[in-house]
């Protein structure tokens, strides 16, 4: 369960020409029995202006967000669609992000008291931090903005200023033909004709749209890499704890049918395997050096009785 927020899908700007705001509503309503904090975002930060732009929503109770729009955006999308049409307003890329998140009735209460738009500020933008670091489930809504524009307002406005239009257009069209004429004779200082300046500026403003719309999805992406490499480093310590712990059962586990002390360390257990298998490979080289010399000191002419201390049976060799 979460916010119910209206609209759902797409937030309208209708632009008409005059001094009243631009601004759309959004309605975040909790119709739960939780407590929940919202936050709204936006990939145009400088042309929405968002109160409040993060608040808090108690069960039953609903909030309303005022979305405006800058006025010289206005003019800006104005003007587009005054000399291009319709199509200058079709492909607008802005959007809104509501984000929300239960929290216990305490912070709200607690939060709340404080008053000030500052503090409770200041609090929730600790208990984002905190949701973001603890990887808190969060819902999220996003809404695409759609901009419209009043026909009427714009009629009306041509008729008022109509009376002073013609010679405007005259002084224009005088400015153009001398324009043209210096375009034909070669680039001057000039500069560029009306028609190629808008144009360049709308390649701007796309590839300034594009280039948020990357950020946006490279952060993301970021994010995204982040919580891989955190589960990577939790699987590598799982797996060095099972390691260590299969080795050290390994060195405590019996052998050879007896039982091995607790704490005892793997070099007695060797010595102590070793000490079941009969001769050790010191004691057969110490009698093999042994047999080694007395088979020399034979070899040299020396009394074998004497070696082994008793008769050899043999043919003594003053008899020959």
């Amino acid at each position: 369960m979460s916010l119910t927020i209206t609209p759902d899908k797409q937030i309208g700007f209708t632009l008409s020409r005059g001094d009243q705001a631009t601004k759309s509503m959004l309605t975040l309503a909790n119709n739960t029995g939780d407590y929940f904090a919202f936050k709204v975002k936006t990939t145009q930060p400088r042309r929405y202006l968002v109160r409040p732009n993060q608040g808090l929503v108690k069960p039953g109770e609903s909030e309303e967000v005022t979305i405006i729009l800058v006025d010289k955006d206005k003019q800006m999308l104005l003007t587009d669609f005054e000399q291009i049409g319709p199509g200058a307003l079709e492909s607008s890329k802005d959007k809104f992000l509501i984000q929300s998140s239960k929290v216990e009735e305490e912070f709200y209460n607690t939060t709340k008291a404080k008053g000030s738009a500052k503090d409770l500020a200041e609090a929730l933008t600790t208990m984002w931090q905190k949701i973001s670091a603890e990887k808190t489930l969060v819902s999220n809504t996003k809404l695409q903005v759609k901009h419209t524009v009043d026909a009427q307002s714009l009629s009306s406005n041509n008729n008022s200023s109509s009376a002073g239009y013609g010679a405007v257009q005259q002084s224009a069209d005088r400015i153009r033909e001398g324009m043209q004429g210096t375009s034909q004779n070669g680039p001057g200082s000039e500069g560029l004709m009306p028609e190629q300046q808008f144009k360049n500026d709308a390649n701007l403003r796309k590839k300034y749209d594009e280039l948020v719309a990357f950020s946006v999805n490279l952060t993301a992406e970021r994010d995204i890499l982040n919580n891989a490499l955190e589960q990577a480093k939790r699987d590598l310590n799982r797996e060095m704890a099972a390691r260590m712990s299969a080795e050290d059962s390994a060195v405590r586990a019996p052998s050879g049918g007896g039982r091995t002390k607790p704490g005892a360390t793997a070099g007695q257990v060797e010595e102590k395997k070793a000490g079941k298998k009969g001769f050790t490979f010191f004691q057969l080289m110490l009698v093999a050096v042994i047999m080694f010399f007395a088979g020399k000191y034979v070899g040299a002419g020396g009394n074998v009785k004497a070696v082994f201390g008793g008769a050899t049976g043999g043919v003594n060799p003053a008899e020959l």
